[in-house]
């Protein structure tokens, strides 16, 4: 990697054995219309032919590492410890920006405002099986208290806000989420901006082990966010009640819960 600058983004990928969807992630990233950023690729020792593809990369200020890792939120860490950005954006394999102008567009929103917010973050493009592609539109950066305001792959990380930060690797789906709780609980200054920042697809591993994912969203609202027994057990009973409806009646939760107008195919 040959860096002339400290670039305004950092990009990191975490891949393992999945060469159609790190393909599909490299297009997008390689046709932003905005070049300031670096490119990190963190791969677990893939065999499937995806370290090919690494090598055969001709990008400029990329970088990669191919390696075994302790999973998936020691492979995030290994990126963190290696990127040089102002704002560091995790897009892992099979997930893609929502189109070529997003990183040009959050660099201009950031420098409009005059600040430089720990936490920028947008909306999202979630990828039916069919194809669809449906808007999800981030809340309020307070929505935190209950969960995740919008997705990880929606959100950039001011590198000075994680400076003294790393992903807990003792998470198996929620590490995202702590990390995202320690940044806000700082205090200092989030920027929402009304963009679709990324497309994902339906069925990651947060939706299929949802029951861990609300058992470590629990912890980390007694240990990050301090929250009473009392408000636990409200978020956790909403938890129960929305996992039930996304999983049993997905239409009636795609009505309340995503954009309607906004869907596309």
């Amino acid at each position: 990697m040959e860096l002339n600058h400290t670039p305004f983004f950092s990009i990191i990928t975490i891949t393992l054995n999945d060469k159609k969807g790190f393909c599909e992630t490299r297009a997008s990233i390689e046709e932003q219309s905005l070049q300031d950023f670096e490119w990190i690729v963190i791969d677990g020792g893939s065999t499937d032919g995806t370290v090919v593809e690494l090598e055969a990369c001709n990008f400029p200020n990329f970088a990669y590492v191919s390696e075994k890792d302790k999973g998936l939120y020691n492979a995030m860490n290994k990126g963190l410890a290696r990127c040089r950005g102002r704002y560091v954006i995790f897009m892992n394999s099979a997930d893609y920006f929502a189109d070529l102008m997003v990183l040009a567009a959050v660099k201009e929103r950031i420098l409009a405002s005059g600040q430089a917010p720990d936490m920028v973050y947008g909306d999202a493009l979630e990828k039916t099986v069919e194809g669809r592609l449906l808007l999800k539109k981030a809340r309020s950066i307070d929505w935190l208290h209950y969960g995740m305001h919008t997705h990880h792959q929606a959100i950039l990380y001011s590198r000075d806000a994680l400076a003294d930060l790393s992903f807990d690797e003792s998470f198996k789906v929620a590490g995202d989420y702590d990390l995202t709780c320690r940044v806000y609980r700082k205090g200092g200054a989030s920027l929402g901006v009304d963009l679709p920042i990324c497309i994902f697809s339906r069925g990651g591993v947060s939706e299929k082990k949802s029951y861990i994912g609300r058992r470590e969203n629990w912890r980390v609202q007694r240990e990050v966010l301090r929250q009473g027994v009392g408000q636990r057990l409200t978020t956790r009973s909403a938890y129960l009640a929305s996992s039930v409806v996304r999983t049993k009646l997905r239409l009636v939760y795609d009505w309340f819960r995503f954009q309607h107008g906004h869907s596309s195919s």
